[in-house]
């Protein structure tokens, strides 16, 4: 059979499935106008050469999670939130939560906070329809998209999954074939990247996404080596898996045992595009939701957009969810933090192995917007940051790293003034049981340059990647040890998406 040929296919052809990147999504099968693509074996392929049809049409590519087009609108949905670190990206708050109902707890180990979500939606008309991953009768581990109407058919849909998932294609399903207008979907970074896309594009299926819940992903995996491993190491057959779930190791259950898979055992089996990816949390949700191990039945929810705010406090207003801050557990948050940065590191390294551009590439985006060159470092700078004496501990830094959702702050010497900066990158690495007694100081970067008043944006690019760190310290010019702010990448991030406006009391 000859190959099938289309120059506007071949952009995606070439720049996303060649290197590996294709999740899967579903997204591109969703948005092509003229029906050309399907996915076949998690990977979307060309049935006729679409030309014919539509003469230059590059959405397929466009709308891909990996692309780098249209991103700046994605980030646009969720950067009114008050609050962002480099780690998870923006949000309005950040809880420990559980479904209230005992019953649904038993069934998962993330507390059913999603199903919980899910089916109130449905019963009180909030949602027409919600689109979760059903498993397949005859192989449970293998996950399905599906358009659910009713909560019964959600709570059908419980447990998490690790394989590729169509959600996207689920989702234009719901649009065009049953034409929901309210339509809930639960997908782990590329599908929220995929969905946000679709709305910055303007398609014709946008407009009908109701709630956008992430899920916190690691990676998913190839599905039949992983299978034929865990059948050859741990004598279990793929329709013999009843729940799949990371706690601190791979837990695999059945009817009758629950194996635990060191996590470096199924390294090998992660899918090429995963290596890619730097989101952890699903920035681009309106809610993200992942494990609170080790608390058991519990969940960690990042609330993002005010309509996922609104939305998760009328469950709990109703009784739905019982849910209580995270400020009261330091390592829940130190395990979220370092979980992200290291998938961050992890994906931009792997990519500029590839030759490629680490996605949000802020330099070459702003030396080549004109009116933001001009924007000096005071005009964005987070004023009035908390300063951490050197004689501080471990211990209680990470403490107020949880309280503050701040991921690093400049050191004081007594007596000296400014001596560095501290990251939790850097406190983490420190020996559990010897926080205590570790003083900041003696952890403390002290070889950062600084940036003073006056200098323009442009010009902090090489302080930031010189240090290979997301923040810089705005250092008085009248006090040499003194401190007026920091400026981090969200910061950088946020006057993007604000253009030329000036940063705001946000």
């Amino acid at each position: 059979m000859a190959t099938i040929s289309s120059f506007n296919y071949s952009h995606l052809e070439k720049k996303i499935l060649e290197k590996g990147l294709c999740s899967g999504c579903g997204t591109c099968e969703a948005t092509c106008p003229t029906g050309a693509l399907r996915l076949k074996e998690s990977k979307p392929h060309l049935q006729y050469d679409c030309t014919q049809f539509r003469d230059s049409c590059t959405i397929c590519h466009e709308v891909c999670p990996h692309s780098e087009m249209l991103l700046l609108d994605c980030i646009e949905a969720v950067s009114q939130a008050p609050e962002c670190n480099e780690a998870i990206g923006y949000f309005r708050k950040i809880l420990l939560a559980q479904s209230a109902d005992t019953k649904m707890r038993q069934q998962t180990a993330g507390g059913a906070v999603v199903t919980s979500l899910l089916s109130y939606g449905i019963d009180n008309k909030i949602f027409d329809s919600a689109i979760v991953s059903q498993s397949e009768q005859k192989d449970p581990a293998r996950p399905q998209p599906s358009v659910a109407l009713t909560s019964e058919e959600v709570v059908s849909a419980i447990g998490s999954k690790f394989f590729p998932s169509a959600t996207v294609s689920a989702y234009s399903d719901a649009v065009l074939r049953y034409g929901k207008t309210k339509v809930a979907v639960v997908g782990v970074p590329c599908h929220v990247l995929g969905l946000r896309k679709i709305e910055a594009w303007h398609h014709k299926i946008s407009g009908r996404q109701a709630m956008l819940i992430g899920l916190f992903c690691s990676g998913t995996f190839t599905q039949e080596p992983m299978m034929e491993f865990l059948k050859e190491t741990y004598n279990v057959e793929p329709s013999e898996i009843k729940q799949m779930y990371f706690a601190g190791q791979f837990i695999v259950e059945t009817e009758k045992a629950r194996i635990e898979v060191p996590v470096k055992e199924i390294k090998a089996f992660s899918r090429t595009s995963c290596k890619y990816c730097a989101d952890f949390t699903a920035e681009a949700a309106d809610i993200s939701i992942g494990s609170g191990h080790p608390l058991p039945n519990t969940s960690i929810v990042i609330l993002r957009t005010k309509r996922g705010e609104d939305f998760f406090y009328e469950a709990m207003e109703k009784g739905i969810i019982n849910a209580r801050g995270i400020k009261q557990e330091a390592k829940l948050f130190e395990h979220m933090i370092m979980a992200a940065l290291r998938k961050r590191a992890k994906g931009a390294t792997e990519t500029i192995k590839q030759g490629g551009t680490v996605r949000f590439s802020l330099a070459s985006m702003l030396m080549e917007t004109h009116p933001l060159a001009s924007i000096k470092v005071e005009d964005i700078m987070t004023p009035n940051i908390t300063v951490i004496s050197s004689e501080a501990t471990v211990s209680q830094l990470l403490e107020l790293m949880a309280t503050e959702n701040r991921i690093a702050y400049p050191v004081e010497e007594k007596g000296k003034g400014f001596l560095g900066i501290v990251t939790m990158e850097q406190a983490s690495k420190v020996d559990k049981d010897k926080r205590n007694e570790t003083l900041v100081g003696t952890i403390a970067n002290r070889a950062l340059k600084v940036v003073f008043p006056g200098k323009r944006i442009v010009e902090i690019f090489n302080e930031i990647s010189q240090q290979d760190l997301p923040q810089v310290i705005v250092q008085n010019p009248q006090n040499p040890k003194g401190t007026l702010g920091i400026i981090t990448q969200k910061d950088l991030m946020q006057l993007f998406v604000n253009g030329t406006n000036k940063k705001s009391n946000r």
